[in-house]
């Protein structure tokens, strides 16, 4: 279920919500660096490498898996062609 939005109505949530965003404590300066990197945790290299290494052994997975579901969706409009003909050729017959 979806719903047209007007184009003053879209303008109007844009603006509602820009003003959130300007209200939100962003007042423009700059945090100190350091103070910044104190807070961001520091990760090691291998974490960060075991990480990668699973999204690509999922993204294979996922490869492998899309082939299959291809393989059977050509299967299946295969028959559904056979079986379009079939029907037409019994409709002609009567």
């Amino acid at each position: 279920m979806s719903r047209k939005i007007s184009h003053r109505s879209l303008k109007r949530i844009i603006q509602e919500e820009l003003a959130k965003i300007t209200e939100a404590e962003l007042s423009g300066e700059l945090d100190d660096v350091e103070k910044v990197a104190k807070e961001v945790p520091e990760k090691d290299a291998s974490e960060q490498a075991d990480s990668l290494e699973h999204n690509i052994d999922f993204m294979k997975a996922l490869k492998i898996q899309e082939k299959k579901l291809v393989k059977s969706l050509k299967k299946i409009r295969e028959v559904k062609s056979k079986l379009r003909t079939r029907i037409l050729k019994g409709i002609d017959k009567e």
